[in-house]
């Protein structure tokens, strides 16, 4: 609304201005409606260097639990609440009090979602231990030694520390958290209830309550006494409003699928509705994902995102924020084939054809499934495949060619799609440095023109998968590979002769050495590792090791519990036959 006036109070014209954009319409809704509950509290006379009460116990807690073998603390708090500041506070108060019985020397280990994150940490440190040595990303100290390590390969490379910590801690994955806590004898998670860093709902819903069924002992310690403005602050009240970061979860009725419907949300929908959007924002956080202002823009403004839903009468259930690809204008196919051109959006098509050099992808259209989520009370009961099915079924009504995804692969994810017909094409070459998790792309071929670029794709997929095994190092992204193998539908045939090797190997004394390149060919086979897969976790890495990776005698034995070079080969002899010959 803005108010002009000509000179006089009783000339007063009064103009109301339309603003073009959900995202803007959605932040004005909120700013119109907006009434502070409480005025912004005095600040009280604070012991530095402790900004809030809370800060100063929480200090403490810290610092005791160091005197314990097996500690584990979790930090919650809100934005600005002093938290990571809090994790160096503690350490240095550790050196500072100069006893421990975990010896006089702290090895720490730390991780975030990225080095600047910690600054806070790293500033309080220097100030507060002004003879320790700091460069960048470790501070040492005659008391203490800090090291940064990224995500991804903290759990391969800290070796052995007293003491973990993972601040913004509900960015990374349960996979990821859990070979944490497997790691060592200390750790101190922290992480933001509500904020760009990630949530704590699906931290809280995951990692916490894998944390209680491994009957692991943790204190829990949140944080709500802001130190960057004062308690009740209505500007942090209403950027919560604004940007919906206050979303959550709802109880949920018991389910019937009778009543269930599948909806389509327009944008304009989640403007008019703030109870819808924040049902569907609490999904989206209950599932683990990372919310910031621009994913509230894109999926109120973008003109290519879709959005489906299972509902139970008003209730938000099951929710999917597709993105419409392809197909590319004919004149970018060669340019982005070629590697001089790469426009953004169209990730799929564009994948395929300037990565997987298929240039008859770029004519292929689809959906790309951007996210899902399932409400918490009803995981595990199908919601989700049934979502991706009425999908398919619409897409393939709409004449697109394919429906899509691509993500960080873990076990759990990637049985998933596997189960709704969704097909791996294209593994990245390395995981990613906040999730740990592989890239993975996959598809869901809807048209024969779809089906066709596949099957193309497919075989050097194949050839790909296999070199990656003979690489890889830990048993997750092993297990990674050998299920992306066990995927494919691409025909593969074995010759006569190296069929005969493989007769001769199983069943007769024919030298293995002399036979790997046929046992690979062989293992290799998509129904033959879906075979693999199901044997025990000892004999896979046997013959994994054997055949792919020329693992020695001692290193079998050290990943197998099979002593000696005679008895492993006639345990990979007995394999063998059952594999192929039984």
């Amino acid at each position: 609304m803005l108010i002009q006036s000509t000179g006089s109070l009783e000339a007063v014209v009064i103009k109301r201005i339309f603003f073009s954009g959900n995202f803007i319409r959605h932040l004005i809704a909120q700013l119109e409606t907006f009434i502070p509950s409480e005025p912004p509290q005095t600040v009280k006379a604070l012991n530095l260097p402790y900004l809030s009460d809370q800060q100063e116990r929480l200090v403490q807690v810290l610092v005791n639990g160091l005197s314990k073998s097996g500690s584990t603390k979790v930090i919650t708090a809100d934005r600005g609440r002093g938290k990571t500041t809090s994790l160096g506070l503690a350490l240095a108060e550790w050196v500072k009090a100069g006893a421990a019985n975990v010896g006089n020397h702290l090895k720490v280990a730390i991780t975030s979602v990225n080095r600047e994150a910690l600054e806070a940490f790293f500033s309080i440190l220097i100030k507060m231990l002004p003879d320790a040595e700091y460069r960048g990303s470790a501070l040492n100290h005659p008391r203490l030694s800090i090291r940064f390590y990224p995500a991804h390969v903290i759990t391969e490379k800290c070796g052995h520390v007293d003491l973990i910590i993972v601040d913004e801690a509900a960015a990374l994955p349960v996979t990821l958290l859990k070979r944490i806590q497997l790691q060592s004898t200390n750790h101190w998670y922290a992480t933001t209830l509500h904020g760009y860093e990630g949530n704590g709902r699906g931290f809280e819903l995951r990692f916490l309550a894998w944390l209680d069924r491994q009957k692991v002992s943790y204190q829990s310690v949140q944080m709500t006494e802001p130190v960057r403005w004062s308690k009740g602050d209505p500007l942090e009240v209403l950027s919560y409003r604004m940007l919906c970061l206050d979303a959550g979860v709802s109880e949920s009725e018991p389910l019937d699928t009778e009543t269930l419907c599948y909806e389509v949300i327009s944008q304009t929908d989640l403007v008019g509705s703030r109870g819808l959007l924040q049902q569907l924002f609490g999904l989206l956080i209950a599932a683990h994902y990372r919310t910031t202002p621009n994913d509230l823009r894109q999926l109120l403004d973008s003109p290519d995102v879709s959005i489906r839903a299972l509902m139970n009468g008003q209730a938000l259930l099951a929710v999917a924020v597709l993105i419409e690809e392809g197909p590319l204008p004919p004149n970018l196919i060669e340019p982005i084939w070629r590697g001089y051109r790469r426009p953004s959006g169209d990730l799929i098509p564009q994948t395929l054809v300037s990565r997987e050099g298929i240039e008859e992808a770029g004519h292929l259209k689809g959906w790309r499934v951007m996210r899902i989520a399932v409400h918490p009370s009803h995981q595990c009961s199908g919601l989700g495949s049934q979502l991706l099915t009425h999908i398919h079924q619409e897409a393939f009504t709409s004449g697109f060619d394919f429906c899509g995804a691509s993500f960080a692969a873990d076990k759990e994810l990637l049985s998933f799609w596997l189960s709704n017909h969704y097909l791996p094409l294209r593994l990245g070459d390395r995981s990613d440095r906040v999730t740990a998790g592989w890239p993975l792309l996959i598809i869901n071929a809807l048209s024969d023109k779809a089906k066709k670029v596949i099957e193309e794709v497919q075989r050097d997929f194949f050839q790909r998968l296999v070199l990656k095994l003979t690489l890889l190092e830990h048993q997750d992204e092993q297990w990674l590979v050998m299920r992306c193998l066990a995927a494919l539908t691409a025909e593969v045939n074995l010759s006569e002769q190296i069929l005969h090797r493989l007769e001769g190997v199983a069943l007769h004394q024919r030298s293995i050495e002399d036979s790997l390149l046929s046992l690979r060919d062989g293992l290799s086979l998509p129904w033959i590792m879906r075979k693999i897969l199901k044997l025990s976790v000892s004999d896979q890495q046997l013959l994994i090791g054997r055949v792919f990776k020329l693992c020695s005698s001692h290193e079998l034995e050290l990943m197998t519990g099979i002593s000696g070079k005679r008895a492993q080969q006639s345990r990979i002899r007995q394999l063998l036959a059952e594999l192929f010959f039984q």
